[in-house]
């Protein structure tokens, strides 16, 4: 393609012929003759047809596009890491009394493994301090408590929660943290009530399900009732903490899908008023590719088919999976801002997918280091972006930050790039950026737009509108 023609893809669907038009982000639904002038490269700059030059008259069909990769943040990092730090993740432990075949530590994948490191309360201390100091212009803040598994540091969370509603006073802090249920005894729930906390419980399905993966380190024996009884016992003694309260299913995608909605819908009272979020195991730094089995496939299509249905009022929620909604996710933000009239490309932008390395999740491990988020490899050297004492490595950050720089000419000429969900982490090799890592989570991007984009076509030919999205995601 030459810079002479516009940056847009067509394509086909339900026998109806569009294109996305990348400036204006827009899909745009023409007839067969447009359709094949916008496909001929000599036909589209010649010609005087009247379709063509009233699109054009519209801004539609533009040949601009970027000519420097670069990210538009790069020139706030000091303003934005300086004064508006949004959460510091803090790594209590690498421990856990459970041992999780997926789990990040259990030596499926190539930066972590379980071990005895904890953080002691003065680090912990710099860390919150360190929040607090770099969030002068942000009211809100969030301290969250990472691990392995964080209620083996029972006592060190409770330091820290009134420790930081001391130092950050006048601030509206928050605390957050994902554990495996185990230790949610109704001793320490006391400890934990009366802090603005919000718990995440980890929990897999059904036992025969939860206990395939989840077992106890100590002795390989399953984990289910010890979570289902704990969380069951203190939802009955203390019915408010339920508002405060979500569940975490990792889907085992060798099992049937519908036994992990039916486990849900036959526990409505213990899963009543609290969010089920479902997702994968993660395929990032991982030795070998999870496989999905045809059974598992199938379910979660159909699934998915149904949740459609739903959205567009063929049948009612009941009937649906709250396992399915992030599926929707993106096609539901495109269609709530696809009405919007934004800019063109700029001549210096970079695509969508990198947040500001450390603004948001700031994660700091047992050992002071500081990474963008806790989902990062703890041994790759790109990922270590500073640590308490020395503070912020702006270098590093700004290489993370403008990782489009590995992949500019490509990049360039994308048709999802405003639309894209590649950040650093998908292009580390383990210790460096990688073009080839990048290529390769771009080809997943643009196969998964390219349906999505199909998708939101049919949804509205079908009579989605906009305000109808609105309704169901609130």
């Amino acid at each position: 393609m030459t810079k002479e023609n516009p940056l847009i893809y067509s394509f086909e669907n339900m026998d109806k012929y569009y294109f996305f038009d990348v400036n204006k982000n827009k899909i745009i639904n023409v007839d067969e003759e447009t359709y094949q002038i916008i496909n001929d490269p000599e036909a589209i700059r010649s010609s005087e047809h009247p379709v063509i030059q009233k699109l054009m008259d519209q801004g539609y069909l533009s040949n601009n596009r970027v000519e420097e990769i670069k990210h538009n943040n790069g020139r706030m990092l000091d303003e934005l890491l300086g004064y508006n730090l949004k959460k510091i993740i803090l790594q209590v432990t690498q421990n856990c009394n459970f041992r999780c075949n997926y789990c990040v530590y259990s030596g499926s994948y190539v930066n972590r493994v379980h071990s005895n490191k904890r953080m002691d309360f003065a680090t912990a201390k710099k860390g919150i301090d360190f929040l607090i100091e770099h969030s002068k212009d942000a009211k809100d803040i969030d301290i969250s408590f990472y691990g392995g598994e964080p209620l083996l540091e029972m006592n060190l969370i409770i330091q820290c929660m009134d420790y930081a509603i001391k130092a950050a006073e006048g601030k509206n802090v928050s605390f957050s943290l994902t554990t495996n249920g185990s230790l949610l005894t109704e001793a320490n729930v006391k400890r934990l009530l009366g802090y603005n906390l919000r718990i995440t419980v980890s929990m897999d399905g059904p036992q025969e399900i939860h206990d395939k993966h989840r077992t106890f380190a100590s002795n390989g024996c399953g984990t289910f009732n010890a979570v289902y009884d704990n969380i069951k016992r203190i939802v009955e003694k203390y019915p408010a903490i339920k508002k405060n309260l979500s569940f975490s299913m990792v889907m085992d995608p060798t099992a049937q899908f519908n036994c992990l909605d039916e486990f849900i819908a036959s526990e409505e009272e213990f899963f009543n008023e609290s969010a089920v979020i479902g997702s994968f195991v993660s395929n990032n730094y991982r030795n070998d590719r999870v496989q999905f089995s045809e059974n598992f496939v199938g379910e979660w299509e159909y699934s998915k088919f149904k949740y459609l249905l739903f959205v567009l009022g063929k049948v009612s929620k009941a009937n649906n999976s709250q396992l399915i909604r992030a599926a929707y996710r993106e096609h539901f933000e495109y269609i709530s801002n696809s009405h919007r009239n934004i800019a063109p490309l700029a001549k210096q932008d970079h695509h969508s997918g990198p947040c500001v390395p450390g603004q948001i999740r700031l994660f700091m491990s047992t050992d002071a280091h500081f990474y963008p988020c806790e989902r990062v490899s703890e041994t790759s050297d790109i990922m270590r972006i500073g640590n308490i004492e020395e503070g912020f490595f702006f270098d590093k950050i700004e290489k993370l930050l403008n990782v489009g720089k590995l992949t500019e000419e490509n990049c360039k000429e994308c048709y999802a790039f405003r639309n894209c969900r590649v950040c650093a982490s998908l292009s580390d090799d383990g210790n460096q950026l990688s073009k080839e890592a990048k290529l390769k989570a771009c080809q997943d991007v643009r196969y998964n737009f390219d349906e999505m984009l199909k998708d939101v076509c049919t949804l509205k030919e079908c009579g989605l509108r906009k305000e109808m999205v609105q309704k169901i995601t609130g």
